[in-house]
């Protein structure tokens, strides 16, 4: 599996979601540093980074709902223990510029993009426990914390935590009979990942060591 993509941020690497046309899609990337976050763009037809801008002051209220060609749309939560919506905002990404604010309203969060995310399974839960013999019997790891999952027409996907020294984040890929065809440690700490990588247009995208954004060819 080549890599298609690679590039590393100066700060750690918060979040990332899809703008610009379907068939020319734009990643968005929010990096955070210690009081601060920016906003990113990467044009993968080019390969192009960018930088949008500063984050808006409120960045840590604002959750990504969807991007169209040039515009995102965000939900601003309420700061509180069990945070509500406080408004919708929508934000002119080249140049970076508020459009709206918004009150509340019903929006939908389907997305014009074809990308997929994997099925997250925690330790707590029963199906965990498949995993655990599986990776066992087929690999001899030890897996704990969480799982994520998914399953494609000819390769399995894995991210999964093993304890060597401090735990560390992995990423597998395999073929159906699980060969592999990939494996990397993409991160340490206790950090639980969610959702640790996301297929777009059959890409594989990942962050690695939190810095590193990587970018595999089509699986």
């Amino acid at each position: 599996m080549p890599v298609f993509f690679e590039h590393s941020f100066a700060e750690p690497i918060w979040s990332i979601r899809f703008w610009g046309k379907p068939d020319e899609p734009r990643l968005w990337v929010e990096t955070r540093g210690n009081a601060e976050a920016f906003w990113h763009s990467i044009d993968l037809a080019t390969k192009e980074v960018s930088l949008l801008g500063k984050a808006p002051s409120d960045y840590a209220q604002l959750n990504f709902v969807h991007g169209s060609e040039n515009e995102a749309l965000f939900i601003k939560l309420q700061q509180s223990k069990n945070p509500g919506i406080e408004s919708i905002k929508t934000y002119s990404l080249e140049p970076l510029k508020l459009l709206k604010d918004e009150k509340p309203r019903p929006i939908s969060t389907e997305s014009d993009f074809s990308f997929q995310v994997p099925q997250h399974y925690e330790e707590s839960q029963d199906y965990f426990k498949d995993f655990q013999t599986f990776f066992q019997q087929q690999f001899n790891e030890t897996i704990a914390k969480g799982i994520d999952y998914f399953e494609g027409e000819d390769k399995l996907l894995f991210s999964y935590y093993l304890y060597d020294n401090g735990w560390k984040n992995y990423l597998r890929v395999c073929n159906l009979a699980f060969e592999t065809i990939l494996l990397e440690q993409i991160a340490e700490g206790d950090t639980i990942g969610y959702q640790t990588f996301t297929l777009l247009n059959e890409q594989l995208i990942f962050v690695k060591d939190k810095l590193k954004l990587k970018i595999y060819e089509k699986l």
